[in-house]
């Protein structure tokens, strides 16, 4: 079990949970949503999950979607240390990259303020 950060107060729950999900060991690939109302701490506590597993945090903002992928590529790549940035046109090839990453070794993956870049590409969820 992944020890809370000192610099959390309170949210053991949350923590508890969250730690719980990210220390799943099956081979497959699991999806999390953790959703709730704005400004409650929820960037916070998933910005220390990733950090304590060593994962990938991407966090989206309200933007086009080229502007989307971009940033999500440049994250990415500083993330896996490529020597030359990543470029993607469509999310198809950045999620397939993302999945590579993930199945080299297990990956906490997260995937901030989601509803952002649904809005920028909606064929996205799907």
């Amino acid at each position: 079990m992944l020890d809370k950060p000192a610099e959390m107060f309170d949210r053991d729950f949350e923590w508890s949970e969250l730690a719980r999900f990210a220390a799943y060991d099956g081979r497959e690939a699991t999806l999390g949503v953790v959703s709730g109302r704005r400004r409650r701490g929820k960037t916070f506590l998933l910005d220390a999950l990733t950090r304590a597993t060593g994962g990938f945090m991407f966090t989206a903002t309200e933007t086009t979607e080229a502007d989307a992928l971009r940033q999500f590529a440049d994250a990415l790549s500083a993330f896996t240390g490529e020597p030359t940035p990543l470029r993607f046109t469509h999310w198809d090839e950045a999620i397939t990259r993302l999945m590579r990453v993930a199945s080299e070794r297990p990956t906490t993956v997260v995937l901030d303020e989601f509803p952002f870049l649904a809005k920028a590409s909606p064929a996205l969820p799907s």
